[in-house]
């Protein structure tokens, strides 16, 4: 399953990296994870870990983990009054597209901004408030402005923390009002699927719970 490629991966330690990590670990994956707390990494020790302590706030810390990376994985999140998106995600793809070999993006966002419901972004904004929305739509925005890298640009819709059913359902059309809610760790397959199937480069994908 795993290959040589280097994976780098921002956002691990949350709740859809976790997922994410587990499974590209246990297909033979190779990571470079970039984590703040490395105490808070359960595979630090792990053989196809590369471990990198820093801050994602931080343009060097990503410049060190994006470099000679074949892909790029974000599931990245903001936390708290902590927005961290917009930000993350311009000097992320900035940084990917300086590469001698540009890296595939595979990027984490959410339905309701880009225009694809103005239902979801409207109980988004309820929950997040209006700067934490706005916050993922410039992270969305900068994903899909930098044409020159080729990315995934993954909106899920209603993310649980129900067990996976190790399968997801594609949304089609633009829009997405309503729809099944998907547990996180079935994002983080369709994330891992796109390690090798490039099929979905240059798209915006609405996952949903089948």
């Amino acid at each position: 399953m795993g290959t040589g490629k280097i994976i780098a991966v921002f956002g691990g330690t949350g709740k859809v990296g976790r997922h994410f990590v587990q499974q590209a670990l246990a297909s033979g994956y190779k990571l470079r994870v970039l984590v703040r707390n490395k105490a808070k990494f359960a595979y630090a020790d792990h053989a196809n870990v590369d471990l990198m302590v820093g801050d994602i706030s931080r343009l060097k810390d990503i410049e060190a983990t994006v470099a000679g990376a074949d892909i790029v994985v974000s599931c990245l999140g903001n936390t708290g009054k902590a927005l961290l998106m917009a930000s993350a995600y311009g000097h992320i793809m900035h940084v990917a597209a300086q590469q001698k070999q540009v890296p595939r993006c595979i990027m984490i966002s959410t339905v309701g901004v880009g225009g694809s419901s103005w239902f979801i972004k409207m109980i988004l904004t309820l929950f997040a408030g209006k700067a934490g929305i706005e916050d993922y739509e410039r992270a969305d925005q900068s994903v899909r402005e930098m044409t020159s890298v080729p990315f995934v640009l993954v909106r899920p819709y209603g993310l649980t923390d129900k067990p996976g059913m190790s399968e997801y359902k594609i949304i089609a059309g633009k829009t997405a009002h309503l729809a099944k809610p998907i547990a996180r760790a079935d994002v983080a397959l369709f994330f891992r699927h796109c390690l090798e199937d490039s099929h979905w480069d240059g798209s915006i994908v609405m996952l949903a719970g089948q």
